[in-house]
């Protein structure tokens, strides 16, 4: 029998991408003749894919813009950028060490797309770890559908019993919750504690790897 599995978001859980999103998204905007935002707006912004990313780092346009052309924008930048300053947060090359000499089933569930997150993982080393990937254009829904993780499950030849979902959104819990796995938000990323804290997690990390525990009274 297969010990539990864990599967992962990316941005904000086991990589701190902004820097290198904020850039990608103000690299849009300033082809739009707009000025950039502070990468505290563009944190505001990011969870549900490229597409609705450009949606919201666009929505000051006085018009709607052309969405194929700005992603073909931001995707031709994206692909020199998002390597240049992401890295992983601490702990976290250790805790996927330890999990994969367990025998833990392991895998990435991101909204971002397949192609930056695979370019992520290679950079970082941490496709040693996670091969498998499933990224917002790889299934034919994203979190907080339960479908890319239940297709994570599947190419992993697991189920959902004892695993859990490691996530720093609310679409990474309700996606977890609705594919029968147990939840952890990370209080570390890019969503703000009081939020996580509001939707409910069976477990919360301050830390990468290490659960919060109750503090003595």
């Amino acid at each position: 029998m297969s010990k539990p599995p864990i599967l992962f978001d990316l941005d904000g859980t086991l990589v701190d991408s902004l820097g290198d999103i904020a850039a990608s998204a103000n690299y849009v905007r300033e082809q739009h003749g707009l000025e950039s935002l502070a990468e505290q707006e563009v944190r505001k912004m990011v969870g549900d894919g490229a597409a609705k990313l450009l949606d919201r780092a666009l929505a000051d346009l006085s018009a709607p813009p052309d969405q194929a052309a700005a992603m073909a924008i931001y995707v031709e930048h994206h692909l020199q950028q998002c390597t240049k300053l992401v890295q992983a947060y601490p702990g976290v090359m250790q805790h996927l060490q330890n999990w994969q000499a367990a025998g833990r089933p392991m895998a990435v569930v991101t909204n971002k797309p397949e192609r930056f997150a695979r370019l992520i993982l290679d950079h970082l080393g941490l496709d040693k770890y996670l091969p498998i990937l499933i990224g917002g254009d790889s299934s034919p829904a994203r979190k907080p559908s339960p479908i890319p993780i239940l297709a994570a499950l599947e190419r992993l030849n697991t189920g959902p019993e004892g695993g859990m979902m490691v996530g720093d959104g609310l679409q990474d819990l309700r996606a977890g919750k609705a594919a029968g796995l147990k939840t952890v938000a990370v209080l570390f990323g890019f969503r703000d504690e009081i939020t996580l804290r509001a939707e409910g997690a069976d477990e919360y990390w301050r830390e990468f790897g290490v659960p919060e525990r109750l503090q003595p009274r």
